[in-house]
């Protein structure tokens, strides 16, 4: 569902490594304006044993090229975890070929959210982004999700509000 826009390198040296923040190319793709779903992220959350847990989120988006927010349920594994240890991991794939892993911390600014109390607003402030993509190999498709039924309808109204409360 769409192209992430970014040019592919040739040479390890142009090629970068790690970032204090989101580069342009991939601040504008998780911009992500008018409410689209894509890319969805898989974001790592530390579970109370202390063991990894993932899940894909499509609310996940760009606020600032230093800080990202999406919305989890409130009776969410996630939202458990990030209430009791901020940090957090997301990975994103997004062909042609961005693949990065963030590492941040997050913090739940909306509990319950104004905009529906079944769900929390959470930012993620990002410490570091680092490059995963090979550069000899390109992506053919990332993780793409839609909204269907009356989610859809939801989902437009409440990226209305979220893009509100990011400005």
């Amino acid at each position: 569902m769409g192209d992430c826009m970014n040019k592919q390198t040739t040479s390890s040296e142009e090629r970068w490594r790690r970032s204090p923040k989101l580069r342009d190319d991939v601040f504008n793709v998780m911009r992500k304006e008018d409410g689209v779903l894509n890319p969805s992220s898989v974001i790592a959350t530390v579970d109370e044993d202390g063991s990894p847990h993932t899940a894909p989120f499509g609310s996940l988006h760009a606020v600032t090229p230093t800080a990202m927010r999406f919305v989890i349920h409130r009776y969410h594994d996630t939202l458990a975890n990030v209430l009791r240890d901020e940090r957090v991991m997301v990975c994103l794939v997004c062909p042609p070929d961005i693949a990065i892993s963030v590492k941040g911390r997050a913090k739940v600014i909306d509990n319950p959210w104004r905009v529906d109390e079944r769900y929390a607003l959470t930012e993620i402030t990002i410490d570091e982004v680092k490059n995963d993509m090979p550069i000899s190999i390109g992506i053919d498709s990332g993780i793409n999700i839609s909204a269907t039924g009356p989610f859809q309808e939801w989902w437009t109204a409440c990226w209305k509000k979220l893009q509100e409360s990011a400005d």
